[in-house]
């Protein structure tokens, strides 16, 4: 018989819940976030296993770990704020969305023959978005200071000095400061 189990992850604990094909509830276990103990909670469902989950951050991860363990393993997109949380009751929706088809978005999370590649291109991605960032942040503080930057060089290290030097003395860093003279000890 299909059982339907929907998983509330938090980094910490696990709530899963167990429903039957006809909607009756068959059981809740509350397990750690750990890749062999929600498997061996799994294990001991009888029955074909179909899972959801919500994405997030550790869904790739248990996607994973679960797809092997699963006839079905669904991860649900998140559409918004439902109110008040409730772990038990999150756990138990998710898996009576699954077993009613009620889930809306599906998120792909299978990685197949393509998971490295996909995993370098995320890389890739989270690395340009990080270097565009830095760079944005080195233009918004020259011009926070009266100073209109152009161009790539103030990026480099040959180039900052020209853009150092046009900013007020307090904002030029340790080695444009002027140190005052130490005064003799009498």
């Amino acid at each position: 018989m299909d059982k339907y189990i929907g998983i509330d992850v938090h980094s910490a604990s696990c709530t899963i819940a167990v429903v039957d094909a006809h909607g009756k509830r068959a059981g809740l276990h509350v397990v750690a976030t750990n890749g062999q103990k929600i498997v061996e909670c799994l294990a001991v469902i009888p029955g074909q296993r179909h899972v959801c989950f919500e994405e997030g951050t550790q869904s790739g991860w248990l996607y994973e770990v679960l797809e092997p363990h699963a006839v079905e393993v669904v991860v649900a997109g998140v559409a918004g704020s439902r109110g008040a949380k409730d772990d038990k009751r999150d756990a138990f929706g998710l898996a009576e969305d699954l077993r009613l088809g009620a889930i809306k978005t599906r998120v792909f999370k299978s990685g197949g023959p393509f998971k490295p590649l996909r995993e370098l291109a995320r890389t890739h991605r989270m690395v340009v978005a990080d270097v565009v960032r830095t760079k944005n942040r080195i233009k918004s503080a020259y011009r926070s200071r009266g100073v209109p930057v152009a161009g790539k060089s103030a990026y480099s290290s040959a180039g900052r000095e020209q853009w150092q030097e046009q900013l007020p003395e307090a904002y030029r860093g340790p080695q444009h400061a002027k140190t005052p003279a130490a005064e003799p000890v009498a």
